[in-house]
């Protein structure tokens, strides 16, 4: 699947356009990743792969709302064999707190920790005096992951997974992220 068709998917699924750019954060996060673990630590990464399980990984999100232990599965049904098994198992896992496909590899625990990540982002810079991401920096966002009283839907456990699963402090892994949506801030409206 090229990144056009799975933009295409995208529209048949997602009408709302706050999720479109979502997926477009998570994208970005995870080419983001895919770059820095390239010239870090495996340089048989492909980019284009990464960035299509964040495009790709919440498309069922408007069809599995009321029942979220079905989120992935309905993906997979709809996309049958127009991806391959690894970008299959990378969208399904980053919701295996509800369905049991546990993350293995290391693109399954770059979705898992980066989508909650982006939305903690994104919301950082909503409440930013001049609400533009090109303002905030990993002191900033830090701030805002310490705060539990902040964006309380943001699983911050799911996030700091990086250390462990990526091998990323949090602040490193904040800054790869932040400074990959900070690259599409006109597509994200920030």
């Amino acid at each position: 699947m090229t990144r056009e068709d799975a933009l295409e998917t995208l529209g048949l699924y997602i009408k709302n356009q706050f999720l479109i750019k979502h997926h477009l954060a998570a994208e970005a996060a995870m080419r983001g990743l895919a770059d820095y673990f390239i010239k870090n630590k495996d340089s048989s990464i492909d980019v284009n792969t990464w960035g299509l399980v964040g495009l790709l990984h919440d498309a069922d999100y408007e069809l599995t709302r009321d029942t979220p232990e079905q989120h992935t599965m309905v993906l997979a049904e709809k996309l049958g064999n127009n991806v391959s098994l690894e970008v299959m198992h990378a969208i399904q896992s980053h919701n295996y707190k509800r369905n049991n496909i546990m993350p293995e590899s290391l693109m399954d625990w770059a979705i898992t920790c980066s989508d909650e990540l982006t939305g903690l982002i994104i919301s950082a810079t909503l409440i930013h005096p001049d609400k533009k991401i090109a303002s905030l920096d990993v002191d900033f966002v830090l701030k805002r992951f310490n705060e539990k009283s902040f964006s309380k839907a943001v699983e911050r456990d799911q996030i700091f997974l990086c250390e462990e699963k990526l091998g990323l402090a949090l602040p490193n892994f904040i800054d790869i992220v932040l400074k990959s949506m900070q690259g599409i801030a006109s597509d994200l409206g920030l």
